[in-house]
């Protein structure tokens, strides 16, 4: 009965956060947001924040279906961070910034989130899902 409990109780825990023990915000404030793009191209996507969210983290990650997002690539305080095939673009002046991802393959389809980090606390802004079309 122990060893049940105990795994039930992981279990719950894994569910729950991210792999860095971070919980995840499981809803986001606004409807999904379709984009579509092709083969070989790019795609910007933008998520807008706050006056008071400039000091937070912003992250961009990959919903995995389950209740994690996987997180792609983060920012603080730099205007640009770049990742391998991911660019993070922030103009806190606008409040606003731009996830751009190039050379795209039909596995980068899915379902993405912004989000914002606070201490170790995540906020979901936008839930995104991209369409990766063959040109032909």
């Amino acid at each position: 009965m122990r060893i049940y409990f105990a795994a039930t109780v992981l279990w719950l825990y894994l569910m729950v956060t991210r792999s860095n023990g971070a919980p995840l915000n499981t809803t986001c404030n606004r409807a999904t947001v379709d984009h579509t793009a092709y083969v070989g191209g790019s795609v910007s996507i933008t998520c807008n924040y706050s006056q008071a969210d400039k000091s937070s983290t912003r992250n961009f990650c990959r919903h995995d279906g389950n209740f994690s997002c996987t997180n792609i690539i983060s920012a603080q305080h730099a205007n640009n961070t770049k990742l391998s095939r991911f660019t993070l673009s922030d103009d806190k002046q606008r409040e606003v910034y731009t996830v751009t991802i190039s050379t795209l393959t039909r596995e980068d389809s899915g379902k993405y989130r912004c989000a914002l980090k606070k201490e170790d606390s995540f906020t979901c802004l936008e839930e995104i899902l991209l369409y990766v079309l063959s040109e032909y």
